[in-house]
């Protein structure tokens, strides 16, 4: 499992109890927040629309985050997943480095967090972290920015549809994830889990 979600940047595991969601959890790292998933009527928020869902990632602070399913919905509800490394490294140089230069900001969850983080930042292991969630008015014209946003809406993404006792597993810094809408049963419920990793030391 370690070598896939480093390889590749996700695990997609099936049929899986309870016990073993709960070893793989905490082998994975420190969980800061658990969140249930599921559909409220007239819901903007992204855990509870039936929307749809453009691709983002989660809070900075989780290296990881693990979905399972208890139930899922009879039509949409699909995981889309992007490898927002593999896209980054197929653009220019040029184009690379003034993403450095672009700042997101997202909801403060956690007492310490800071106004804004860049899309593209390097951990202390000198790995590239890329962070998604809402982007300021002006770097939204940035055309660094809008050249990957064109590459990113070109490139194919997983779809996976978990069924009832999967487990799905992304690397938070390297993997974009989004959902298609929920349009048929409205009692899809999956588990979200922020994991902080045990092996990386972060400033924040």
């Amino acid at each position: 499992m370690t070598t896939e979600l480093k390889e590749r940047g996700f695990v997609h595991l099936t049929d899986q109890t309870e016990a073993q969601l709960q070893i793989i959890v905490d082998s994975l790292g420190e969980t800061i927040m658990t969140t249930d998933v599921i559909v409220k009527a007239e819901s903007k928020g992204l855990v509870t629309t039936s929307n749809g869902i453009d691709f983002h990632t989660d809070h900075h602070k989780a290296k990881y985050v693990v979905w399972y399913c208890y139930k899922q919905t009879d039509r949409g509800g699909e995981s889309l997943i992007l490898d927002a490394e593999k896209i980054y490294l197929a653009l220019p140089l040029e184009i690379q480095e003034k993403l450095k230069s672009v700042n997101l900001f997202e909801h403060k969850i956690f007492s310490d967090d800071k106004d804004s983080y860049p899309f593209v930042d390097v951990d202390n292991s000198n790995t590239r972290q890329f962070h998604c969630s809402l982007v300021n008015d002006t770097d939204k014209e940035n055309p660094a920015y809008i050249f990957f946003r064109k590459v990113m809406s070109r490139t194919i993404p997983v779809k996976i549809k978990l069924a009832e006792r999967d487990i799905l597993i992304i690397d938070n810094y390297r993997m974009f994830h989004g959902r298609t809408p929920i349009i048929g049963t409205k009692d899809r419920y999956l588990k979200r889990y922020w994991i902080k990793s045990k092996t990386i030391n972060h400033n924040n």
